[in-house]
């Protein structure tokens, strides 16, 4: 057996036709078998390299998946029941294609072939966003104590999404749907939907005890999301902008007053088997609809009155759209439809008329100078 040492970078040791390189680190020996001499040192000066910028022993040990798997149990306890379930199918595609890698061997140039093999096998530029986000945070957690040097996600180039063309309806478009579903179950839910910009989660989780019929306005307080494997989680907005109260003209209030007569009817007809959530806009047994046949339901009813298909949350944009294009100042549009004031500009600033010649106007008037005559 021939051992070799070279300038204090670990022990290299000769066995058979093999070359086993040696290095310590915090106390503790990693071995590495190449099948040449200079591979082997290849190695150790890699290691080296590492240890200098602050590998430690647990990171040259554990691979992703065991870390990843730990930091995702305590980060889903942070998490809204939708975005944990996001998550974890994003895990899912991290855990296939590295997670087997020890965390020090996880460089820029390895995540970045692993998003260009997805971006290869046709997955959505959408879906390597958010792999690279999870991916991302539990290698910045990785950094933060002192497992890795830096984060390597950090160098990579992420595809980015196309925009989706925004489909929305014409005013007329929007009364001839209405006039259209007259008589259909969800008839209310729909014009709520056109009327306010509401998601469908939103809708489908009202509760009557979110209305103020005095002051004529109706609370956003929660969502309705649906897990895998079934059944239905009441969940909090996803931010702080979400949670809104949105006000009500007298026709619409009357609408809703006009829903809670035939929910009490339903409650009437289910008897026993009607289970009490208080919702507005509820189940034949009183749970909340599942937004599935909400969506199917609602492409129905496009179909039938002749109209362009959108989709349901295209009903949102529609709401902003008129809006907007009648002049009502977006920060009153951004508060109803829980969006900040930067992310409503990027969407709907197409749909807000110019003023310019106005201001043109005002500002030539400001600024033209004037002659005064003074008297002596």
């Amino acid at each position: 057996m021939t051992k070799r040492r070279s300038n204090n970078e670990g022990s290299i040791f000769q066995r058979g036709d093999k070359w086993r390189a040696q290095i310590t680190i915090q106390g503790h020996r990693l071995s590495h078998t190449e099948t040449t001499e200079t591979k082997a040192r290849a190695w150790l000066r890699k290691m080296r390299g590492q240890i200098d910028q602050g590998l430690t022993y647990d990171a040259a040990r554990t691979t992703l998946t065991e870390f990843l798997t730990n930091w995702l149990a305590q980060k889903k306890t942070q998490l809204r029941t939708a975005t944990g379930e996001q998550y974890d199918w994003a895990a899912a595609y991290i855990n296939t294609g590295l997670g087997s890698l020890k965390l020090k061997d996880i460089t820029p140039s390895v995540i970045q072939h692993f998003y260009d093999g997805l971006l290869a096998r046709q997955i959505g530029a959408r879906t390597i966003q958010v792999v690279h986000a999870v991916l991302h945070g539990c290698l910045d957690h990785a950094a933060r104590l002192g497992l890795t040097a830096r984060n390597p996600a950090d160098s990579c180039i992420v595809p980015k999404p196309q925009k989706q063309e925004m489909k929305t309806w014409t005013e007329s478009q929007v009364s001839q749907f209405l006039v259209t579903i007259i008589g259909q179950r969800n008839e209310i839910m729909y014009q709520m939907a056109l009327a306010t910009g509401m998601r469908r989660g939103e809708l489908i989780g009202l509760k009557w005890s979110d209305v103020d019929w005095i002051a004529n306005t109706i609370k956003v307080q929660r969502q309705v999301f649906e897990p895998v494997g079934g059944g239905f989680v009441f969940q909090e907005p996803k931010s702080d902008r979400g949670r809104r109260a949105v006000e009500l003209e007298t026709r619409l209030i009357d609408r809703l007053r006009e829903q809670l007569r035939r929910v009490t009817l339903g409650r009437q007809v289910a008897r026993d088997r009607w289970q009490e959530y208080d919702l507005i806009f509820p189940s034949t047994i009183g749970t909340p609809q599942g937004g599935g046949n909400v969506t199917r339901e609602f492409h129905r009813l496009v179909v039938q009155a002749g109209l362009p298909v959108i989709r349901l949350h295209d009903c949102r944009h529609t709401a902003a759209s008129i809006m907007l294009s009648h002049g009502i100042p977006p920060i009153i549009v951004a508060g109803m439809l829980g969006h900040s004031l930067a992310v409503l500009l990027e969407k709907y600033a197409h749909f807000i008329p110019s003023y310019q010649t106005d201001a043109a106007r005002l500002m030539a008037g400001v600024t033209s100078p004037m002659s005064v005559e003074i008297k002596h």
